[in-house]
């Protein structure tokens, strides 16, 4: 369920040698992959139909209602924003051609690119995209870009081609705020599954709910035609069979590839696809509203029960870092507070902080993960059990489906008491607000339903609306000594999400949260 957006070159060698920096990866034991300064490079042709796979199935198209990192690929193929992500990523046009703003940033006009047709033929206006904005601020809205864009209090459309966005507070990062609040046919979203209604460079030609989604070429498209005659994304049972594909050739891109495959898969002329400065953190998501998890020294028990550097060396073998300070920012972001208190691992102080939190020897924590992808959860979750079992506390390791594991704890509000949530999130790095913003206050949407207090929504909002300077500096030292003492999620470490291409791969790449861009890709000509 990744929250959303780094760069990599589709290819070996910027990715290899980028990853392994930022993780801590290629030292003893780590893995060796052969870079080629040309791969993924050079012409491409028309035609053909890639086939990417993955081993979580998509279960719905909302593109404002994500809840599954399975289907952020369709994000970049069905839909669009206002703006786009570069891969340094800034945000660059896309439907709108230019925007600017009042000097206090609190007023911002997006001019739109003029003659954009829905795949349908509907004429896309500015009153189009006011309904969009207008559906995810929604009270009832459960848009996680909704925290995004939480500072917007009125959107009006003085013509079919201009947007105005007045902030209730000054924001200068709106234009990559937005990137993320896609473009439906607001009028028809009810039937999204059947006709996936956008304007982006593929359209829907079927969808088997949790299987398949077959998109074909939008010869209308606004940007230019697309290189691909279709694209289709597939799910395979598990990751034994999705590996299978990719050897014989039936599957040209496999996504989130767990990293202890990746050597004996990234061979042979395939390529190995994952960002420059990874921004994806392994999470256990609780529940602050229930016990025990509503105490913090629960949550805190958990964190110094998890031997981070043990976990993520088992199950990320040199492409993730241990985060002690338990907080979602690399540490090698240069506005990480190296200052934070280490949680490290020490089962004693895990031990003693449960028993003030109700949690004696005796109890049963459960773990919740899904079947049939994402092994390096449970992984991590036998660690815990073995480690929990010398304080004598059990734990409870249970495996279900993609939707039945995203159905216990999203969308925000959901209780479940005892668990431990296995999770990616990931974000724009700092100093972009939303790996803050997702916490805060009634905006977040952390789906651990933590109320942070008010030195942290302060933080927050200086962050937001404040440019370079000491006090934005000061307000992010803030905001994540606030995460580290009250723990609201467990943050494991940082880890980039890896990806598999054949080699005739060419022009995709990847954001540091770890969505692969094929909209402008191809194969080699």
């Amino acid at each position: 369920m990744r929250a959303q957006r780094g760069f990599a070159v589709l290819g070996v060698s910027v990715a290899v040698a980028a990853v392994l920096a930022a993780c801590g990866g290629g030292g003893p034991g780590g893995p060796e992959v052969t870079a080629s300064a040309k791969s993924g490079q050079g012409a491409i042709k028309d035609g053909g139909t890639l086939v990417y796979g993955q081993t979580d199935g998509v279960t719905q198209l909302d593109p404002n209602k994500i809840s599954s990192a399975a289907q952020t690929q369709l994000q970049t193929l069905l839909w669009n924003g206002l703006t786009r992500w570069a891969p340094d990523n800034s945000a660059r046009p896309d439907l709108a051609d230019s925007w600017t703003h009042t000097p206090d940033f609190r007023q911002w006009t997006f001019r739109l690119h003029p003659g954009v047709q829905y795949h349908n033929g509907k004429p896309f206006t500015a009153g189009a995209a006011k309904k969009n904005f207008d559906r995810v601020l929604a009270p009832d809205s459960t848009a996680q870009v909704a925290a995004k864009i939480a500072m917007v209090s009125k959107v009006t459309a003085p013509d079919d081609t201009t947007l105005v966005l007045d902030l209730k507070s000054p924001n200068p990062e709106l234009a990559v705020d937005v990137i993320d609040v896609k473009m439906t046919d607001v009028d028809d979203i009810a039937n999204v599954n059947s006709t996936a209604n956008g304007t982006g460079p593929y359209k829907l030609k079927a969808f088997v709910p949790d299987q398949t989604v077959d998109l074909v070429r939008n010869d209308a498209y606004f940007r230019g035609r697309p290189h691909f005659d279709g694209v289709r994304i597939a799910r395979y049972a598990d990751a034994t069979a999705a590996q299978t594909a990719v050897r014989s050739g039936d599957l040209q891109v496999l996504g989130a590839v767990a990293p202890d495959t990746v050597k004996n898969l990234a061979t042979g002329g395939r390529q190995l696809l994952t960002a420059a400065e990874p921004a994806g953190y392994v999470v256990w998501e609780l529940d602050t509203t229930s016990p025990p998890f509503d105490k913090p020294q629960a949550r805190q028990a958990l964190s110094y029960a998890a031997n981070r550097a043990v976990m993520m060396d088992a199950a990320y073998v040199g492409y993730g870092v241990p985060a002690p300070g338990n907080v979602p920012v690399n540490p090698k972001n240069r506005f990480y507070d190296a200052a934070l208190p280490a949680q490290g691992f020490d089962l004693e102080k895990a031990k003693r902080l449960f028993a003030e939190a109700g949690v004696h020897e005796g109890s049963t924590l459960v773990f919740w993960t899904k079947a049939g992808s994402n092994p390096e959860w449970t992984t991590i979750a036998q660690i815990l059990q073995e480690d929990l079992k010398k304080i004598g506390i059990g734990l409870d390791i249970r495996s279900t489906e993609n939707s039945t594991w995203s159905a216990k704890f999203y969308p925000k509000g959901k209780r479940y008491p005892n668990t431990i949530a296995a999770n990616y999130v990931s974000f724009t790095p700092l100093p972009d607000a939303y790996a803050l913003s997702w916490f805060a206050g009634r905006s977040g949407t952390c789906e651990c339903n933590w109320v942070a207090p008010r030195e942290y929504d302060d933080a927050v909002a200086v962050v937001e609306s404040t440019g370079d300077g000491p006090a934005r500096d000061a307000a992010f030292r803030t905001a994540q000594e606030v995460l580290n003492r009250e723990s609201p999620v467990v943050v494991l470490g940082s880890t980039a999400f890896l990806s598999v291409a054949a080699a005739n791969v060419r022009g995709a790449w990847v954001q540091a949260e770890g969505t692969l861009h094929l909209e402008e890709a191809g194969f080699a000509a």
